[in-house]
């Protein structure tokens, strides 16, 4: 299930993706903002992977977040 959230006028839509050879799930997610008067919309995934789609689920969120923030190097929705 993919989940949005809207976060300080960003959206990020988490929709983590199944490892099948070791059975993890690795947090995927697209921050979409206004820019101009248009979208833009960045695509970025997580350095760590979870057992459960729900952690990874959440863990993209909260890296949403981070990215968002300016907390992530190299990272950046500028």
């Amino acid at each position: 299930m993919i989940k949005d959230i809207t976060y300080k006028n960003y959206t990020i839509r988490s929709n983590p993706v199944y490892l099948s050879d070791t059975e993890q799930w690795k947090p995927t997610i697209a921050i979409t903002w206004e820019r101009r008067g248009g979208m833009t919309s960045r695509k970025f995934s997580g350095p760590i992977t979870y057992s459960t789609k729900q952690e990874a689920d959440d863990h993209g969120i909260t890296f949403g977040q981070q990215i968002i923030d300016g907390q992530v190097l190299e990272m950046s929705v500028n």
